[in-house]
């Protein structure tokens, strides 16, 4: 082998152009071009309409010819035409005006939201199917057509001015940071039903020991997806003899060489062959999909709420996105993961569900970053929605919860000794003892005090006591 040969061995493979082209399908271009499309059927259907005209009878045609003369129709549909690509590109101007205003507030991904909004979608592709439809009926018109299709192209422009109203409300409302927040907690909800399948026919931990295969990556970018048919058709002939124990998670990005499962358990020559066709089961892009990607969800709402409380905006914004962050968390455990049996049954496939461990960074991360900008509320409502959150872990992340909590706590002494501060930490506290987590309690139980000293208000405790009459929940938080 020759040097140039083994160097084109570590070029990044060129871009899979099917990959890519199903993710803008997804994210955006499907419904507008399915109705530019559906406009270019239209004007057919409605220029053989009008060429079947000249056999119309008498009467019909010469009414048609009398009150819409060619002439006028032509220049009609030189106005409409002209029109629609001004309001159009008008549109997209003041629109990336207020997306990035909006950016500036909520994070970047304000545009991913927008883009995969069904109204917004449907509203591009009306518009650009009407100028489709009315340049294609100006190329073919004839004067002996009655104008039809010109007539037509008319109502399809009033239409369009009629939905631009509508459209520019809820383009604004879009814009809303509570709305971008809503969106997203939504998406999210969606993304974890898809990827249940997954995580039902995977186990949490290796079943197996002995001798590992590496599989390793020469792609570059971000998990994905991983394909459970793909996994069930490759394990099929090696049955539980062998088990794929991935190393990453869909949303994980990855670099040249990173291990992306270890094959154990069969001969070497079974292991061999599944660490070759594996990597076919893994889709990697440099764009994550949101739709089977529940993590995305929540690391944008990490974002919005670290963007929110990292400078002096409106704290609403922050609570919001924490409130989003507990209804995810509440749900996702209430609702557990289905038996494999509804998905096919169990495969010998190992997967780790990270979902609840991230949500539980995204809310430290707040309690760390609110000492910038000294959000004492923000940092309240993130301990208070802690303590809800803690009880209803899994063992295994509540111990990284209380390890990634037992370092960050310090960092509340920065705080004010407010009311709400009090409250969270005393909603945290009792969360500690009625996990019997006695030790962290105790350490909870102290901050009131050092908070009382640090702010310089003398001996006394800043934890109240909560009865029952306490609110639940981080407050205030609203949607509109």
């Amino acid at each position: 082998m020759s040097e140039i040969s083994r160097l084109r061995r570590y070029v990044p493979a060129r871009q899979d152009l099917r990959v890519r082209w199903r993710l803008s399908v997804t994210e955006f271009l499907f419904t507008p071009l399915l109705m530019v499309l559906g406009s270019v059927a239209l004007a057919a259907g409605a220029v053989l309409l009008d060429s079947s005209s000249p056999d119309w009878p008498g009467e019909i045609r010469g009414f048609f010819l009398r009150v819409f003369p060619h002439d006028n129709l032509i220049s009609m549909l030189r106005v409409i035409a002209t029109g629609l690509v001004t309001v159009t590109t008008l549109t997209l101007s003041a629109l990336l005006v207020a997306i990035s205003h909006t950016a500036t507030t909520v994070a970047p991904v304000v545009f991913d939201q927008f883009l995969r909004r069904r109204a917004n979608q449907a509203y591009f592709g009306y518009v650009a199917g009407c100028a489709t439809y009315t340049y294609l009926v100006m190329a073919v018109m004839r004067p002996e057509w009655t104008g039809i299709a010109a007539l037509l192209a008319l109502i399809l422009a009033a239409v369009a001015l009629v939905l631009l109203v509508f459209m520019g409300y809820l383009m604004i409302d879009q814009m809303r940071p509570t709305s971008v927040v809503r969106s997203i907690q939504d998406l999210a909800f969606a993304a974890r039903l898809r990827q249940l399948p997954l995580l039902a026919r995977s186990h949490v931990r290796s079943r197996l020991d002995g001798e590992a295969t590496p599989v390793t990556t020469r792609a570059t970018g971000y998990v994905v997806d991983i394909s459970t048919a793909r996994l069930e058709k490759l394990l099929a002939p090696t049955g539980d003899a062998v088990e794929v124990a991935f190393q990453v998670r869909i949303g994980d990005l990855l670099a040249y060489g990173d291990i992306v499962a270890r094959i154990r358990g069969g001969s070497e020559a079974q292991r061999r062959t599944v660490a070759d066709d594996v990597l076919d089961c893994v889709t990697i892009d440099r764009i994550r999909n949101a739709d089977v990607d529940p993590d995305h969800a929540i690391e944008q709402l990490g974002n919005v709420a670290w963007a929110a409380t990292s400078t002096r905006q409106n704290p609403d914004v922050a609570l919001a996105s924490v409130g989003a962050l507990r209804d995810l968390s509440a749900r996702c455990a209430a609702a557990g993961v289905p038996d494999a049996a509804a998905y096919g049954g169990p495969l010998p496939v190992v997967y780790d569900d990270a979902l609840q461990r991230r949500i539980v960074a995204a809310l430290v991360d707040l309690v760390v970053v609110s000492t910038s900008s000294r959000q004492h509320q923000t940092c309240a409502v993130a301990l208070s929605t802690l303590a809800e959150i803690l009880p209803q872990l899994e063992d295994r992340d509540r111990d990284v919860a209380i390890m990634s909590l037992q370092r960050a706590l310090p960092a509340t002494l920065s705080h004010v000794a407010s009311v709400e501060m009090g409250r969270g930490l005393a909603k945290l506290r009792a969360a500690f003892d009625a996990i019997g987590r006695e030790d962290m309690a105790d350490q909870v139980r102290d901050m009131g005090p050092r908070l009382v000293r640090e702010n310089g208000l003398g001996d006394g405790d800043l934890i109240d006591h909560l009865d029952d009459h306490d609110i639940t929940g981080p407050r205030p938080f609203r949607y509109r």
